[in-house]
């Protein structure tokens, strides 16, 4: 008994030793992070923590775009012009204008501690990415600090809301145009032939700029994530975990505002608020220069008011801008709730943050639900005002009454149609009898007319509406879809024309036959579409005009207008001749892919005329060649089977590396998107196994 209470002792005195040496072996063994590459060349990170996840990420980031993450960094703070010179002088004033910068460096440290550490960790890989590499880093790289992720965050969706209070300044009557476009789709389990949802995630941007996403699969603990992100930043923006996926589209609720400010005649630095006089602040910033000899300094003056900076003045009248976004810096701690939701609620309690710039939001589960959400951080406004024009601001009755919240959005789950798609569309044509209809909302809240669609949204709805039982190779297919909305109209207007004109050539004849035989496909082997565009385009110059649902208007054109259509396809005959010798031509020899040095035909189009269909890409035709070189459209397509486990399938433009030296810098531009072919994402461990390159531990520091 002695021996045994002996024991008990020393194991007793001993046990607080043991737990310390444990809790120092836990404190100061390394962590670390593989990082596996598949044979696209994407990095597929395995982490022992969120930190050490994020510092491999930052690492990979770098090894493929390291000019493109300290060039949006240098974006964000405004310093491009002290890099590159003058044509990026407005640029910088307009980032200085907003305080991106500033107001993130201000603001970082009140971050939940765990955003804070996870960007803390994603520059320390980046800076060891440049430890390593000397000789990769360009000579005018900036000083990087975590707060850069928080203004890139708020630069990039600066557009958005900047875009609408533009639109509030400029407009007449009719709405701006939205500055981006992009597809996005979800079907529900009953309609797909794999008992599960199947999404699309299909944003159409420039491939240079703001759409040269970076793609990536992240695993550490409960994060387990897989899409697009934007350079420079730790989150996935676009994709999907083991539990959902998300996607999101241009459209949204109106999210700022312009001020009319009346200027006192004789002090034109101050306005009239509520019947007195208030000053209105200057502030004098400096903007470097690069020069070929060196630096310039110039000065400039930004003008604010209580409402925020001043944008114009005509006469005694000044222009104030308010948008609900200007103080905010909680993007990536909304992004990482998101990452992390694990089914529709958890996703909602993200998107309440109200972070996100105006878009229209859709997110499928696997436990089969599907979710619509017009998200953003919109004002309460007053009753009283007419807010797509800019309001009076002379008094306390124009102000804000708060921020909505999410609750307060357009939103649907789970709606009877059994599939949505918003392609930059209204609410209330995102399905068959779409219930999300106007008169249920304040109109900056809906901020759309409620029949607003266009040929993307329309051949959507026609496709899907037809899918009872959707395999993947067909949610393939119709996510590369090349049809052209409305084409037969315009041949049975041209077959009664022919009818009524004589044909002066054998050219001409065959022309009209080829394009009443085209069977309204933008496939990159048809040798029509390129005859059918070039008469649309002649057709437009001569004002020829037809409604392409009506038979009555038909009618009308053809009494005035048919001999206009006959001369426009002598148009396209000529101009097709001319460039390529031959008006028969194939789509891919007029639309073509470039980077670097080398081209590729390409599908699809997101073209005037009614040539903007599903398969979206875009670029400037050179008058010089007759070809169109691809530069934006489809940045980041990725198509999402929500089974358990998930699949998913992508698509980059280009590739995953900037280095022309790189297998990397083309392989997905020859071998995928000039074909419209998907490759896998290699989500699940095992498949990645199956198709590995290369893997790279690395010992994570403490920081």
């Amino acid at each position: 008994m002695q021996n045994a209470s002996n024991l008990l002792r020393r194991h007793s005195s001993i046990m607080p030793l043991l737990i310390t040496f444990t809790l120092f072996l836990c404190c100061t063994t390394p962590q670390k992070a593989i990082t596996y590459r598949d044979t696209w060349g994407i990095p597929h990170i395995y982490a022992d923590s969120k930190e050490a996840l994020a510092y491999a990420f930052g690492y990979a980031q770098a090894e493929d775009r390291l000019n493109q993450i300290l060039q949006s960094y240098r974006y964000a703070e405004g310093t491009l012009a002290e890099a590159f010179g003058e044509e990026y002088i407005e640029t910088d004033y307009v980032q200085c204008v907003w305080q991106h910068a500033k107001i993130s460096q201000d603001k970082f440290t009140e971050l939940p501690l765990n955003i804070q550490q996870i960007a803390i960790y994603f520059i320390a890989g980046i800076k060891q990415y440049m430890q390593d590499h000397p000789e990769k880093v360009p000579d005018w790289v900036p000083e990087i600090h975590p707060w850069h992720i928080v203004a890139l965050g708020r630069t990039y969706i600066w557009g958005w809301p900047l875009g609408q209070a533009m639109g509030d300044l400029r407009r007449g009557k009719q709405k701006m145009d939205a500055p981006h476009h992009s597809n996005q789709w979800v079907v529900s389990a009953n309609r797909t032939a794999v008992d599960a949802p199947i999404a699309l995630i299909d944003p159409h941007l420039n491939f240079a700029t703001t759409g040269h996403f970076y793609e990536a699969r992240l695993h550490a603990g409960d994060l387990q994530i897989c899409g697009m992100t934007v350079v420079g930043t730790p989150f996935i923006g676009l994709g999907h975990n083991r539990y959902i996926s998300w996607a999101a589209t241009t459209g949204g609720p109106d999210c700022a505002d312009v001020y009319e400010l009346e200027i006192n005649p004789d002090n034109p630095m101050q306005y009239k608020y509520n019947g007195q006089w208030q000053e209105i602040n200057t502030e004098r910033i400096i903007i470097r220069v690069k020069q070929e000899d060196g630096f310039k300094e110039i000065e400039k003056t930004i003008e604010r008011c209580h409402y925020g900076p001043i944008q114009e003045r005509h006469g005694n009248k000044a222009y104030a801008i308010k948008c609900a976004y200007e103080n905010e810096v909680s993007l990536a701690e909304q992004m990482f709730k998101i990452n992390k939701a694990k089914n529709i609620e958890e996703f909602k309690d993200a998107l309440a943050m109200c972070q996100m710039m105006p878009q229209n939001i859709m997110c499928a589960s696997v436990e089969g639900d599907i979710y619509y959400a017009r998200t953003g951080m919109v004002p309460i406004r007053p009753e009283g005002y007419d807010w797509d024009y800019p309001v009076p601001g002379n008094s306390k009755d124009s102000e804000w009454l708060g921020i909505h919240a999410h609750e307060d959005m357009v939103q649907i789950s789970n709606p009877e149609s059994g599939f949505m798609q918003n392609c930059n569309i209204s609410p209330g044509t995102m399905m068959p009898n779409s219930p999300l209809t106007a008169d249920k909302y304040p109109e900056y809240i809906y901020n759309d007319t409620q029949n607003h669609s266009n040929p993307r949204g329309r051949t959507a709805v026609r496709l899907l509406s037809s899918e009872e039982n959707m395999t993947v190779e067909r949610a393939k297919e119709i996510a590369l879809d090349t049809s052209v909305d409305g084409y037969r109209i315009w041949q049975n207007a041209l077959k009664t024309a022919y009818k009524s004109n004589s044909i002066s050539s054998n050219d001409l004849q065959e022309a009209v036959d080829l394009i009443l035989s085209w069977n309204g496909r933008l496939d990159a082997d048809n040798n029509t579409a390129p005859l059918y565009r070039f008469w649309r385009r002649a057709c437009s110059k001569l004002e020829v005009q037809l409604t392409a649902t009506e038979d009555e208007s038909i009618k009308d054109f053809l009494k005035k207008d048919q001999k206009k259509m006959i001369s426009a396809i002598q148009y396209a005959i000529d101009y097709l001749n001319e460039k390529f010798g031959s008006f028969k031509v194939t789509w891919g020899e007029t639309v073509r892919l470039k980077r670097g040095d080398k081209t590729w035909p390409v599908s699809g189009g997101a073209f005037d005329n009614g040539l903007s269909v599903l398969r979206a890409v875009d670029g400037r035709l050179s008058n010089e060649t007759g070809i169109t070189i691809v530069s934006s459209g489809q940045s980041c397509c990725m198509l999402v089977v929500l089974k358990n486990p998930v699949h998913s399938f992508s698509i980059l433009p280009w590739g995953e590396s900037d280095d022309p030296e790189s297998s990397h810098y083309t392989d997905q531009a020859e071998k995928l998107f000039s074909k419209s072919k998907f490759k896998s994402t290699y989500f699940n461990k095992e498949e990645l196994m199956n198709n590995l390159k290369s893997q790279k531990e690395l010992t994570v520091p403490k920081i």
